[in-house]
């Protein structure tokens, strides 16, 4: 814009000195233009002076190449027309590490993708801006980080405790990862781990465990119940002997062969079979 405002000032001048160079009785239109360029020369330099720095972001102010020392923040401002801002984001970014591969502690290949939630230290943009007038951090210097981290942490687990303290092991990563990002002015926020696995021979010896866990605790529950089962009927034969043996004691105790048949007789409808084994008649007995 100040370019700009540059551009019609020099018209406005060139415009006014056609005036000389006119007829007398056609000067006023040079007149005109002069003025008119002017005013637009005017209006482009004042714009050129404001700026608006948009919401979670930062700007940092340079001059012929020099950064200053102050940045400035939300909302609009006047700088100087020869002067340039570049916004710095500082909100929450996202940096993805796919397809990550590293080896555990026991030697087995793991591989996930990553999720990286970072932000900008805001007492940091300048020299990062300094550091890295790109702005692209996260190419640069967070994603290879990311991969180096997941393999450092990783190696320091068994495949087993990369399954069971999988939150740990994201932790770790974070940690790890935000201490090397420290002198690069980035704030690490949180490490997502996503399709996180083991290779294929891995997962096919997992799968036949777990099926072999799974039978043999199969086979301990059939074992259980068949001991059980065998252990009810054991009790029911020991209480069927014992019932046995209190009616046995009961009939001795009550006249033995004489009370058997007295409670024959009790219960007997009176009639005779039709057929008697040696022709005796029951609860007869004649000497």
């Amino acid at each position: 814009m100040f370019i700009v405002s540059i551009i019609f000032l020099v018209i406005a001048f060139v415009a006014f000195g056609a005036m000389f160079i006119f007829e007398p009785t056609n000067r006023q239109i040079p007149r005109i233009m002069s003025g008119v360029f002017t005013l637009l020369a005017f209006i482009c330099f004042a714009f050129s002076m404001f700026v608006t720095v948009p919401p979670s972001h930062v700007a940092v102010v340079t001059t012929f190449g020099k950064v200053h020392p102050e940045m400035l923040t939300e909302g609009a401002h006047f700088i100087a027309p020869w002067s340039r801002t570049v916004d710095v984001y500082m909100g929450q970014q996202r940096i993805d590490a796919a397809k990550s591969e590293a080896g555990s502690k026991d030697l087995q290949s793991v591989h996930a993708d990553l999720m990286v939630n970072f932000v900008v230290d805001p007492t940091k943009a300048r020299e990062l801006y300094v550091s890295n007038p790109t702005l692209s951090y996260a190419e640069l210097l967070l994603q290879p980080a990311t991969y180096e981290t997941f393999k450092a942490v990783v190696a320091q687990y068994t495949a087993e405790e990369l399954v069971t303290k999988r939150q740990e092991v994201s932790g770790a990563i974070a940690k790890n990862l935000q201490q090397r990002m420290v002198q690069y002015h980035l704030i690490v926020q949180n490490v997502n781990l996503v399709n996180f696995g083991f290779s294929k021979a891995f997962d096919a010896a997992i799968e036949e465990k777990v099926t072999a866990n799974q039978k043999a605790a199969t086979a301990e529950n059939n074992l259980k119940r068949t001991k059980f089962e065998a252990e009810q009927r054991i009790a029911q034969a020991e209480g069927e002997a014992k019932a046995i043996a209190i009616q046995s004691a009961a009939v001795e105790k009550s006249g033995g062969q004489g009370y058997v048949q007295l409670q024959a007789i009790a219960k007997w409808d009176g009639k005779l079979p039709q057929t008697m084994a040696g022709g005796a008649v029951p609860f007869v007995n004649v000497k």
